[in-house]
């Protein structure tokens, strides 16, 4: 348990308003703690074509605090937390979100388990995500369980790889365990970064024994993924592969700008996504964010999924600020 000078601190820290405050106990222990909050309005357009508006700050509210301690020149132990909640909703629950412990090396990688996003998802399935909230994004390809999970990674130079394990457990009736894996690895060649993966997911989804043994409706996801930097200038891409259950397999294509300019920074994407034999449709999404000054952003995002009666289009504007 900390002592109260230590919260004294935490205190001290978080009201001076600066970014990712550390605090240590001793020379050998470090504490992180870092606080976002924001609000926005949404308007998205739901199964019945009607656009339901609310103001939330759903995804942009969290508080994250991560400790490590090293035990010797090459080996650590670390552990976070991650509290997600909207303090505009009335009673809105505070839940946790991305949670780890683990044990690091230099030399021999790093050992993590807990509820996190798998490296497929972090580094391929997401890389044409140019929103700046909660809600502008487009479909994307589905890559992992979160919860129950463990995982491997290493970075030897440029490359890093990582494997992912994540566990489910079957409903009550049929309290049976399913496992899922990923391989991942992205290389960097200069100012261009590779990054590929394969995932085969559990059979339940993480959450299934709270859901009364929720199914996932996909089996295996690969993806390949590409990012060229030039200065302010981005460019993304992104082809990818979901196999369902039933044996059917969806594509997406995509492509991605981004550009910073001063105190400004634009994004716009594309992607086709193609279920197997059957008709695709063209998706879109687009933001525009500006920095007044340092952790503080205001932002308006777009998004077009080109479903029946526009289910899922999407207009958002809001703010967001880092201590």
């Amino acid at each position: 348990m900390l002592n109260k000078s230590v919260v004294a601190i935490a205190v001290a820290t978080l009201a001076m308003g600066v970014q990712a405050g550390e605090l240590a106990t001793d020379k050998d222990v470090k504490f992180e703690v870092n606080v976002d909050v924001g609000t926005y309005h949404v308007s998205k357009r739901n199964a019945a074509g009607r656009d339901i508006n609310e103001v939330m700050g759903k995804g942009l509210n969290q508080v994250e605090i991560k400790a490590t301690k090293n035990i010797n020149e090459d080996i650590s132990i670390f552990g976070e937390i991650e509290v997600d909640y909207d303090p505009v909703v009335d009673n809105s629950n505070f839940v946790s979100d991305d949670t780890r412990v683990g044990i690091a090396s230099k030399k021999y990688g790093r050992f993590s388990a807990g509820q996190f996003d798998s490296y497929i998802e972090d580094n391929v399935m997401e890389v044409l995500g140019v929103g700046h909230g909660e809600n502008g994004f487009m479909t994307e390809p589905g890559s992992a369980n979160k919860g129950r999970h463990l995982q491997y990674s290493h970075k030897l130079g440029d490359l890093t790889f990582a494997v992912d394990y994540t566990s489910a457990i079957g409903p009550t009736t049929n309290p049976e365990n399913s496992n899922g894996f990923a391989l991942a690895a992205s290389y960097k060649f200069g100012n261009l970064t590779l990054a590929g993966g394969w995932s085969e997911f559990a059979k339940y989804k993480a959450d299934a024994s709270k859901t009364q043994g929720e199914l996932n409706t996909d089996r295996y996801a690969t993806g390949l993924a590409a990012t060229y930097q030039m200065g302010n200038l981005g460019l993304k891409g992104l082809v990818a592969e979901v196999e369902s259950t039933t044996k059917i397999k969806t594509s997406y294509t995509g492509v991605a700008l981004t550009y910073v300019m001063g105190q400004f920074d634009f994004g716009v994407s594309m992607q086709k996504v193609k279920p197997e034999n059957a008709n695709g449709r063209d998706e879109w999404s687009a933001g525009v964010g500006y920095t007044p000054f340092k952790n503080m952003q205001f932002y308006l995002d777009f998004a077009g999924l080109a479903k029946p009666k526009g289910e899922g289009d999407v207009v958002e504007m809001g703010l967001k600020y880092t201590f």
